[in-house]
Parts: C-alpha cells; sequence; structure tokens
C-alpha cells in the first residue's frame, strides 16, 4: 500500500510523459529491457542502491551501462530523475505499475495460462480468441507454464478472474458437491 502511493504517480508521469511525446511503444520497449537488466545484474542494482556513492557517480555508472541499448532521451530522463530524488530502489514497482497502467491504456489483458502439457500454437491463437470475446480487450497477452500437477486441461487467470477447466480443479469441485450431498 505504501509502496503503491510512492511508484503509482512515478508510472502515472511516465505513461502521460511517453502517450503526449508519441513514444509510448519506445519507452515501454525500453521498460522491459531495463527490467531485464536490473534484473539479471545484481552488482548493478546493489550499487545504485548503496546510499555511499554519490548521485554523480552512480549516474555515471547508470550512463554508461545504458548507453550501448540507445533508450530513448525521455527514458534515460526518467531514470536520473529517480536517482536524484533516491528512489531508483522502486524501479521495478514502478517499471511493473507502468506496464500494467500501458496495458490498460492499450486494452491489452494479461492471461497467466497453466496448462497439464504445452500449448501448440494453435490452442494459444484459439485460448486468445475466446478470451478477447469473453473479456472485450483488444490484444490478450498469454503467459504459460506447465503445471503437471492439473492432470490435464487448463487455468486461466486474467486480474482477479480465474476460469478452472483442469481435471484436478473439475475433480475437487465433484469431490465438492459429493460433500454436500451427503449431509
Amino acid at each position: 500500500m505504501l509502496t503503491s502511493k510512492v511508484t503509482d504517480p512515478y508510472a502515472s508521469a511516465l505513461l502521460n510523459l511517453a502517450s503526449t511525446s508519441n513514444t509510448l511503444d519506445t519507452i515501454t520497449s525500453d521498460i522491459n529491457d531495463l527490467l531485464e537488466l536490473f534484473d539479471s545484474n545484481e552488482n548493478l542494482v546493489g550499487y545504485l542502491e548503496n546510499p555511499l556513492y554519490s548521485k554523480n557517480s552512480k549516474k555515471a555508472v547508470l550512463e554508461k551501462v545504458i548507453a550501448p541499448l540507445y533508450f530513448n532521451e525521455n527514458t534515460v530522463r526518467f531514470l536520473m530523475v529517480l536517482l536524484d530524488r533516491n528512489r531508483i530502489d522502486l524501479l521495478g514497482p514502478i517499471a511493473e505499475k507502468y506496464l500494467q497502467m500501458v496495458y490498460d491504456f492499450a486494452e491489452i489483458k494479461i492471461a497467466q495460462v497453466s496448462s497439464a502439457i504445452p500449448l501448440t500454437p494453435d490452442q494459444e491463437l484459439d485460448l486468445i480468441s475466446r478470451l478477447r470475446n469473453r473479456t472485450g480487450a483488444k490484444e490478450i497477452k498469454l503467459v504459460t507454464n506447465v503445471d503437471k500437477s492439473l492432470l490435464g486441461g487448463l487455468k486461466v487467470q486474467i486480474g482477479s478472474k480465474v476460469i478452472d477447466l483442469s481435471l484436478k480443479g473439475q475433480l475437487r469441485e465433484l469431490a465438492t458437491q459429493l460433500d454436500a450431498n451427503l449431509f
């Protein structure tokens, strides 16, 4: 809750900047690249979050690291603002909130899909089509994973809604109905 009071305004400001400067795609790509960079480089994150180093040295290191990636100038300025305000440690939550806001802005829904076996490309396309019709979203992005404990079928989560079409879920529902009928 407290983190969202800090992250939401930054994410909202970045979305506003991206949309008004017509760089929404570029900045969104930059944010995804930054998340990947920060996830894969603990030393960089540790250095940037360490209060013993000066802001100028942190800026110099960050500029050297991101220079080869050719980020949009607005993305770079945003990073420098986070450094100036000692908020670089919140880049992850700010970036996640920004991406969520971009998806909402573009009417894109993220569907977490767990299946007993990997889905084929045709099954993924069929699922996307069905979910698009059901949700009214312009686009559906699938995040898939294999969960062998489902026994068969799949489980889909979009936001707080869960659609359980797994064999395990159906067996659990059947057991609940049988328990209710016995008493």
